[in-house]
């Protein structure tokens, strides 16, 4: 089976055929055989691609979306997007602030898919060319993205760090998150998959694209958008049992 893509929030990792749901949030065990293009999706329906370009080959990769990628002047024929959106802070432990731009009702999850430790709601416009052009003008300040180990550094929250920083906003919301059952209390060892690789341990936890396992009292750390497009394999355990999370039969409620 091909891993096609993930949910971080439900601790889940979406395999073809089928498509199917892998439960992961209790523990991983599994070969890594190969890997390839994790094909697209067209609306509901998946479509699989044979192509050996991981992750995805040129013609799954699809275009880049210019909402994402806009910075406050609109380059669509016709603008899109006008509903509500914010304009938040995201923090990551210890002292790591991003900005960042989502719609307004969807601010929440959005947070939460980024792994966010804390967020706060800063400003609120009527459509998602302003908000574009106020995260521009913070940006000079705080990055508008973070590489992977950013997200997932030992340590609590630097409180008076933070509270000196939110002192300069006046904040509409503000949200609060937990991904582990107790503090990291070491940086995980970052693994990257590989072809032969197994991938073994109990889940920890999920922060945004970090899966982090323990094993043996250690912390391992593996961004979930690296796995996408392999092929895998069950682990036999020791018992001669095979090991793997719960596999779901459909998308359902995903």
């Amino acid at each position: 089976m091909r891993i096609i893509g993930y949910s971080s929030i439900d601790k889940a990792l979406v395999v073809a055929p089928g498509p199917k749901v892998l439960d992961i949030s209790s523990g991983i065990a599994m070969t890594l055989t190969g890997r390839g293009c994790a094909g697209r999706w067209d609306g509901d329906k998946y479509i699989p691609c044979d192509s050996s370009v991981a992750p995805y080959c040129q013609r799954c990769v699809g275009a880049a979306d210019a909402c994402v990628i806009c910075r406050g002047e609109c380059r669509k024929p016709e603008k899109t997007c006008n509903e509500e959106h914010s304009v938040y802070l995201a923090v990551f432990a210890p002292s790591t602030i991003k900005v960042g731009v989502s719609r307004t009702y969807r601010l929440e999850t959005r947070l939460n898919e980024q792994g966010a430790d804390e967020g706060y709601e800063i400003a609120r416009f009527p459509d998602g060319e302003a908000a574009r052009r106020l995260e521009r003008e913070l940006s000079a300040k705080y990055p508008d993205r973070l590489g992977f180990t950013d997200k997932i550094k030992a340590g609590c929250i630097d409180r008076a760090a933070i509270d000196a920083t939110i002192t300069d906003f006046t904040p509409i919301r503000r949200f609060s998150f937990k991904y582990f059952p107790r503090e990291l209390w070491m940086a995980p060892i970052l693994i990257k998959p590989d072809v032969g690789m197994t991938v073994s341990g109990t889940v920890f936890g999920v922060k945004g694209q970090a899966l982090v396992l323990e094993k043996y009292d250690t912390l391992y750390a593996m961004s979930l958008d690296s796995l996408i497009g392999y092929d895998w394999e069950e682990v036999q355990c020791n018992s001669g049992q095979k090991r793997k999370g719960s596999l779901q039969v459909s998308l359902s409620g995903f």
